[in-house]
C-alpha cells in the first residue's frame, strides 16, 4: 500500500480547507509554471546577434533618423533626389528597417529561454520551437511517451508526440530544481504519457537532492489544482433523512463536506450510529482513471476491513451506489486531540508520553500488516479521546487513495506531512514524522513549521531534552536519520516514561 498514490502527490502550503475529516489534498491546475532552458547554441546565436548590435541597433537606426530629419528639413531637394532613384531608395530604407527589426526580434526570441507549463500544455521558447517542426505549443494529450537517453555526448529527455514531432531536451540545460518541476508537470498533466524507468529514477534522484529546498512555485502548482479539482464540480452532498442501501442506512447529519468528499453521521438498520465516508470521482475524469479509481477503492477498502485493533475504528463495509463510493465506519464518540488542546492548552509531558505510547502501538500494528498499511494522516484531528479517556484513531488517509489516484491529490495536513510524502513516496516512516509533529502540537499547542525538524523545547524550555530529542528524531528530514520503526519509537517512549516516573518519585 505504501507505493499507492506516488508521483501524483506533492505539497507545502496547502489550502486550509478540509476535504474530509482528517484528509486534505493538493495538486496543480490552471497555474502556469515557468522553467528556464539554458541552451548553449541559443546563447551563442544571441552572442553573435549582440556582437552586431552597433550595426543594427545604432548605426542603421541613426541613418534612418538622419534621413527622416533631412527629408523634413529639405523636402524639395529630397523629392528631387527620390524622383531619380525612388526604387533604390525605398529598397535601401526597407532593407535597413528589416535589419533593425530582425536584430531586435532575434534578441527577444533568443533571450527568452522560458518553457511555460500549464494545464493546456507546453509552450516552448522560439529557438526550441523552431527545431520541433516550427511548433511552439504542444497539448498534453498529444504526448504519448517520454524517455531518458544517455549518450557519450549528452543526456537528453526525449518526448514523443502523436503527430510525429519528438522533442529533445538536454538535461544540463535545466537547473536541477526546475528540471524536477518539468518532470512533475509531465507526470501530472500528461496522463497518457508512458515514462521509462530511467526517467522515473532521474526524478527520484532530483527529489532526494531538493528535499531540503522545496520551492514555493512547486507548492502553488499543487495547491492550485486542489482549488480547481475540488471546487469546480456539480457534486451535491447527501441531505439529512436521505437513505442508502434500500433504506438500511439513513443520514442523520453531515459532519463535514468539501470538494468531492463528505462525511456523515448515519443510523444503520434503525439502530446503531455509524460514520459514512463518501467520495466521488469527477464526472469529467478520463474513463480509464475512473476505472482505476474504482479498483483502488475496492482494494483499499477490503484491506482496511481486515483491521482489528481496539484503538482503531473498524471499517464495517464498503459499497458503491449511484456512482459514489462509500465506506461505512464504526462510530466512536469523543473529542479529538486538536479540539482538546485548543480548549485546554499545552499538555503535560507525562500525559503526552502516555498518548505517544498508544500512537506508537497503533502504528506498529498497522505497519506490521501484509502489506503494511501506511496511515498517511496521523494528526491530532484523527486521534480521539473516547468516553473512557482512551485514545482512538478514527480516520484513514489511505481510505482516500483511490480518489487521489483519479484526481492527483495528496492525503495529509500541511504541518504534519513528511518530505517524502510531499514528494509522493509515503512510507511507514512518514507516519512517524507525522507522529512527531503531533507530539509537538500536544506539548506546545502550536502546529509545527511544515517540512522541518521540529523542536518543541525551542517554544517551551520546560519540555525535557529527552522529549525534545525524541520529537526531533521522529521528524528528521532524512529517512536514514529518522527513527526507523514504530517499535523503535515505542522503546524510546517507554524509556522516557520510566525516567519521568523515576524523577517524579525522587522529587
Amino acid at each position: 500500500m505504501s507505493s499507492i498514490c506516488r508521483a501524483l502527490s506533492r505539497c507545502l502550503k496547502c489550502a486550509d480547507s478540509r476535504i474530509v475529516t482528517g484528509s486534505r489534498g493538493l495538486l496543480m491546475a490552471d497555474l502556469e509554471i515557468v522553467v528556464r532552458y539554458n541552451s548553449r547554441p541559443a546563447k551563442l546565436m544571441l552572442a553573435v546577434v549582440v556582437l552586431f548590435l552597433p550595426l543594427w541597433g545604432i548605426i542603421i537606426p541613426g541613418l534612418l533618423i538622419w534621413l527622416l530629419v533631412y527629408f523634413c528639413i529639405n523636402p524639395v531637394d529630397s523629392w528631387r533626389v527620390l524622383s531619380y532613384s525612388l526604387m533604390q531608395t525605398v529598397g535601401i530604407v526597407t532593407g535597413m528597417l528589416l535589419i533593425t527589426v530582425l536584430g531586435v526580434k532575434s534578441v527577444l526570441n533568443l533571450s527568452d529561454n522560458r518553457i511555460v507549463l500549464s494545464k493546456s500544455g507546453i509552450e516552448l521558447p522560439f529557438f526550441l520551437g523552431s527545431t520541433f517542426g516550427l511548433r511552439r505549443n504542444f497539448v498534453w494529450s498529444a504526448i504519448n511517451s517520454a524517455q531518458l537517453v544517455d549518450s557519450q555526448v549528452k543526456r537528453e529527455i526525449v518526448i514523443h508526440t502523436t503527430d510525429g514531432f519528438p522533442m529533445y531536451f538536454d538535461v544540463k540545460c535545466f537547473a536541477p530544481e526546475e528540471l524536477e518541476q518539468f518532470l512533475v508537470a509531465l507526470n501530472v498533466w500528461a496522463i497518457n504519457c508512458k515514462r521509462t524507468p530511467e526517467l522515473e529514477y532521474l526524478q527520484e534522484e532530483l527529489q532526494k537532492q531538493s528535499d531540503q529546498a522545496l520551492l514555493p512555485s512547486y507548492t502553488a502548482m499543487w495547491d492550485d489544482e486542489l482549488s480547481r479539482r475540488f471546487t469546480a464540480t456539480a457534486y451535491v452532498p447527501l441531505e439529512p433523512n436521505q437513505t442508502l442501501q434500500d433504506g438500511r442506512l439513513k443520514v442523520v447529519s453531515q459532519l463535514s463536506f468539501g470538494g468531492l468528499s463528505a462525511v456523515y453521521l448515519c443510523q444503520y438498520k434503525d439502530r446503531e450510529l455509524v460514520v459514512l465516508k463518501e467520495s466521488v470521482v469527477p464526472e469529467d475524469s478520463d474513463e480509464q482513471l475512473k476505472q482505476k479509481a474504482s479498483e483502488l477503492f475496492e482494494r483499499e477498502a477490503r484491506l482496511l476491513m481486515k483491521i482489528n485493533h481496539p484503538s482503531i475504528v473498524r471499517v464495517i463495509d464498503c459499497f458503491v451506489e449511484e456512482s459514489r463510493q462509500y465506506l461505512l465506519i464504526e462510530y466512536r464518540g469523543g473529542q479529538d486531540l486538536s479540539q482538546f488542546v485548543k480548549q485546554n492548552g499545552p499538555q503535560r509531558e507525562d500525559k503526552v508520553l502516555v498518548w505517544a505510547a498508544r500512537i506508537a502501538e497503533i502504528l506498529a500494528y498497522l505497519h506490521s500488516q501484509d502489506p503494511p498499511i501506511v496511515h498517511r494522516d496521523v494528526t491530532p484531528d484523527n486521534l480521539v479521546l473516547d468516553s473512557d479517556g482512551e485514545l482512538v484513531m478514527i480516520d484513514f488517509g489511505a481510505a482516500n487513495e483511490f480518489l487521489g489516484n483519479a484526481t492527483g491529490t495528496l492525503v495529509g495536513k500541511q504541518s504534519f506531512i513528511a518530505p517524502e510524502q510531499f514528494r509522493g513516496h509515503a512510507t511507514s516512516q512518514s507516519d512517524l514524522y507525522a507522529m512527531g509533529c503531533t507530539l509537538s502540537f500536544l506539548l506546545t499547542a502550536q502546529e509545527p513549521v511544515p517540512l522541518s525538524v521540529t523542536s518543541p523545547r525551542s517554544l517551551d524550555e520546560n519540555i525535557s531534552e529527552g522529549m525534545d530529542r525524541l520529537v526531533a528524531d521522529l521528524t528528521a528530514m532524512d529517512l536514514e536519520k529518522r527513527i526507523g520503526s514504530a517499535e523503535e519509537a515505542l522503546v524510546r517512549i517507554e524509556e522516557l516514561r520510566a525516567n519521568f516516573l523515576q524523577m517524579s518519585s525522587v522529587s
